[in-house]
């Protein structure tokens, strides 16, 4: 289960790397931010029990990404986020028996599918994605709270307990879900307001940002019938979406109403 849910949060942590920066929360110059008012990535990781090993190698790479949330030009930093998130799989390839489920590679399967899958085809809207993908991104962090929620989940004080005992899956389990109700949000407030300003741009950062979710929907339909029951059950219902793959392909198709079976069940 841990492995899982790892996978479902790198995803809120990627999500700005492969849609564009996020501006500050406190836009307003002569507000300065709260130190508990910090996303903070180390106490996440703790929270999740994530080994050494897999720190170690893909530390630098989240700690690039974070960083963009405080600033501009996204496009212009690709390339060394790219870079970086080569280094990051080439390093866990070395470790053998660190990540052998492969559970980075699959989060971080948008940041691969943008660095080399369809790298061409970003590479083509550059000039168009270039000048407006900042204000998209913060208009609908504005609509949707995505960093504020994030940041209130590393410092809530529950996660934080799960830290400082290594590590409790069912704990970050239990406070997923405004997470994955500013996932419900953002998907199509990015995908419309790109397809406004760059024609199919915002089809393929969503089908770039669902990749993830494939690999975790695929992961659950692996386990055995209790364990997935188990899971279900424990999930969030507003995070439910992200281990249904008949949800996630509708999502894909645009219809963002099948987020909202996932809070009926």
């Amino acid at each position: 289960m841990r492995d899982i849910l790892l996978a479902c949060v790198l995803v809120f942590l990627l999500y700005p790397v492969v849609n564009g920066t996020i501006k500050p929360a406190h836009g307003d110059k002569d507000v300065v931010p709260h130190e508990e008012q910090m996303l903070d990535v180390d106490t996440i990781f703790r929270a999740l029990g994530v080994p050494y090993c897999m720190r170690k190698c893909i530390d630098p790479f989240i700690n690039s990404t974070t960083s963009l949330w405080y600033m501009k030009n996204v496009v212009n930093q690709a390339r060394k986020v790219c870079s970086l998130h080569a280094q990051a799989i080439s390093c866990l390839n070395k470790e053998q028996f660190c990540d052998h489920n492969k559970i980075f590679l699959k989060a971080s399967s948008s940041v691969e599918y943008m660095c080399a899958t369809k790298h061409v085809l970003f590479e083509r809207m550059e000039k168009c994605l270039d000048p407006i993908v900042d204000d998209v991104m913060s208009a609908c962090d504005k609509e949707c709270y995505a960093r504020s929620n994030l940041t209130a989940f590393s410092q809530d004080s529950n996660i934080k307990f799960a830290a400082t005992v290594g590590g409790n899956a069912f704990i970050v389990a239990d406070h997923l879900g405004d997470l994955c109700t500013s996932l419900q949000c953002t998907l199509p407030c990015v995908t419309k307001r790109l397809n406004n300003k760059c024609a199919l741009s915002g089809w393929l950062s969503l089908d770039m940002l669902m990749q993830p979710f494939d690999a975790v929907s695929v992961m659950v339909d692996q386990l055995s019938p209790p364990l997935k029951d188990l899971i279900s059950k424990k999930i969030d219902k507003r995070c439910r979406f992200a281990i249904d793959p008949h949800r996630l392909n509708r999502i894909r198709n645009g219809d963002f109403g099948a987020f909202n079976l996932a809070n009926l069940s």
